[in-house]
């Protein structure tokens, strides 16, 4: 599915915006929606992230990475490299999308304040949404790693975001996004009829 705008919505300044959301909630398929609205590069955490931990073995990690004794390393090593990335991408393309639950950035803090200083400044979406939604979301997906994740829990975001309701289309939340960040460009429409999952 591509989503593209009839008037290009191009910023003059640089623009890096995340979207967070717990899994199942359609960030991914949100973030790949809005990168390429704004034709700025996809930093997706798990797509960075997820093919080494997989292939290392799960003896060395003390069981799945997610599930790990160290997963609290771990967790800090995928977030250090998603935020290396994102430095370098801004830096260059002076735009980029994020993708990633960013749990603890969404309590603010020094988690916060290292992604805001590694991008110079971001805008945060935050996908809302039930919670059998989103169970119901990742059993229809049965990806592997989602029977070793540990829930987190719920939890108000501390920091400005863009909420955006989960159960809403794709070009639905595309399009309050955009309108968010200001750019009112018309969106092509899409065959999409129900709301995103991923």
């Amino acid at each position: 599915m591509m989503w593209r705008s009839e008037t290009r919505c191009q910023p003059a300044e640089a623009v890096v915006v995340a979207v967070a959301g717990v899994a199942g909630s359609g960030k991914s398929t949100l973030g790949r929606a809005l990168a390429t609205a704004l034709e700025a590069p996809l930093l997706d955490l798990d797509s960075m992230t997820n093919p080494l931990l997989d292939a290392l073995p799960a003896e060395a990690l003390g069981g799945h990475w997610l599930a790990s004794p160290h997963s609290a390393v771990i967790r800090d090593g995928r977030y250090a490299a998603l935020r290396a990335v994102a430095r370098d991408t801004v830096a260059t393309a002076r735009r980029a999308v994020l993708v990633a639950p960013f749990t603890e950035e969404l309590r603010g803090g020094s988690a916060w304040e290292r992604l805001v200083d590694a991008t110079g400044g971001l805008a945060m979406v935050y996908l809302t949404g039930d919670d059998d939604l989103f169970a119901a979301r990742r059993d229809g997906r049965a990806e592997s790693r989602d029977q070793h994740r540990v829930p987190a829990p719920p939890s108000s975001p501390d920091i400005p975001v863009i909420p955006i309701d989960a159960e809403l289309t794709t070009d639905q939340q595309l399009l309050r996004v955009l309108a968010a960040l200001g750019c009112r460009s018309t969106i092509e429409p899409s065959n999409r009829t129900t709301g995103a999952a991923g």
